[in-house]
């Protein structure tokens, strides 16, 4: 399984994604599963990956050979010449579509479900940041400044701190601690989502992909987030009021 995250931001948007791969316990990987598209002063493009390891791999590798192919054929569409962010998620989801239009009946009938969702985002000059997810369909959904976050993969664990304390208007440094702390949530609650985290922060109207991290797991910056968060907890725990037991609960009858 796996855990990205992708933030919009009034002043940028945060993407973040775990290394961790599985094929049952005994077979654990580190890959990857952010890439990140950049033309410096024109857009820069970021990718979450969630799902199947061969689809994601495939879906990327498509986007990879318009590229190479591309550069001979200007009129060919790819990832780095769409006009707005939601023709290149848009762009994005044919490649997923021709994928599942090649792959899906020999997975299912293999048993395996067709699984891959994205997360597509940044941000193309003279337009503002956008964060996108792609469902396996190939559609999408995007965020706003009401609902300022998307998630896939292990998304449960790390929702609930995102609810309480994340909003469109966090700035950009402690939207990356939120982000930080519900992947801490994650990887505590979930063995199949691990370190390395790979982290994108990107501020509006830098178009370039300058603040990039790699987290391991001995990373003092990530430890020290994930002691402090939780010492903390226990610290807000022992200073909430008692229950009181003082009043009689309802639906208990009291012997005669």
């Amino acid at each position: 399984m796996t855990y990205c995250l992708g933030m919009l931001c009034r002043n940028g948007a945060v993407f973040l994604s775990d290394s961790r791969t599985s094929a049952g316990m005994d077979n654990i990987t580190m890959r990857s599963k952010m890439r990140v598209f950049e033309k410096p002063a024109e857009r820069v493009i970021c990718i979450l990956s969630s799902g199947n390891l061969s689809l994601t791999q495939a879906t990327l590798a498509l986007i990879d050979e318009d590229l190479i192919l591309g550069a001979d054929d200007p009129a060919l569409e790819t990832i780095m010449n769409r006009q707005t962010l939601y023709e290149t998620v848009r762009y994005v989801g044919s490649k997923v579509r021709a994928i599942e239009k090649r792959d899906r009946a020999a997975l299912e009938a293999d048993g395996f479900d067709f699984n891959i969702n994205l997360i597509v985002g940044g941000q193309i000059a003279g337009l503002a940041p956008e964060v996108h997810q792609i469902y396996p369909q190939g559609n999408s959904i995007h965020a706003t400044t009401d609902c300022p976050f998307l998630q896939i993969g292990e998304a449960k664990y790390g929702k609930p701190i995102l609810d309480r304390g994340f909003t469109y208007e966090t700035d950009i440094a402690d939207a990356l601690k939120f982000g930080i702390i519900s992947f801490d949530a994650t990887m505590k609650s979930n063995v199949s989502v691990g370190p390395p985290v790979d982290i994108l922060c990107y501020q509006t109207d830098s178009l370039q992909a300058n603040m990039r991290a790699r987290l391991d797991e001995d990373d003092k910056y990530l430890q020290e987030i994930g002691r402090k968060w939780q010492d903390g907890i226990v610290k807000l725990v022992n200073q909430m009021p008692a229950a009181d037991f003082t009043k009689p609960a309802l639906g208990f009858a009291t012997a005669a």
